[in-house]
């Protein structure tokens, strides 16, 4: 969990707890450790990071099911939007949270780009 502060937060952290989910929130300090490290709780603090602008959340371990699940339960409970989503593969694995966010940054341009194209 990325920049996932405040009171519609606090209910984002009850439904992970209610579906049995753990949760890490990932701080600025540690954004240049791999993704896979910060799944399972590794990764050394280092030198303090600008904060992400805004919410970004990604999903570790969790089965087509269950994510289809956690998905659907965080629409019905009208949170916050979280606007970057992303699950963690063999293709991201290696990155960084700096690099993930850049990556869902250029995917977010490249669907608005073609909606723009279709309208």
């Amino acid at each position: 969990m990325y920049h996932c502060s405040g009171e519609g937060f606090s209910r984002l952290k009850q439904i992970f707890a209610m579906l049995h989910l753990r949760m890490r929130v990932v701080e600025p300090d540690r954004y240049h450790v791999p993704l896979e490290e910060l799944a399972v709780g590794k990764g050394e603090a280092g030198e303090m990071a600008e904060p992400l602008p805004e919410a970004m959340l990604v999903f570790c371990g969790l089965g087509q099911a269950l994510l289809n699940q956690v998905l659907e339960v965080i629409r019905v409970a009208k949170l916050p939007p979280i606007p970057l989503k992303a699950v963690l593969t063999d293709t991201n694995r290696t990155w960084n949270t700096i690099q993930l966010h850049e990556e869902l940054l250029r995917e977010r341009e490249a669907i608005a780009s073609q909606k723009a194209e279709k309208a």
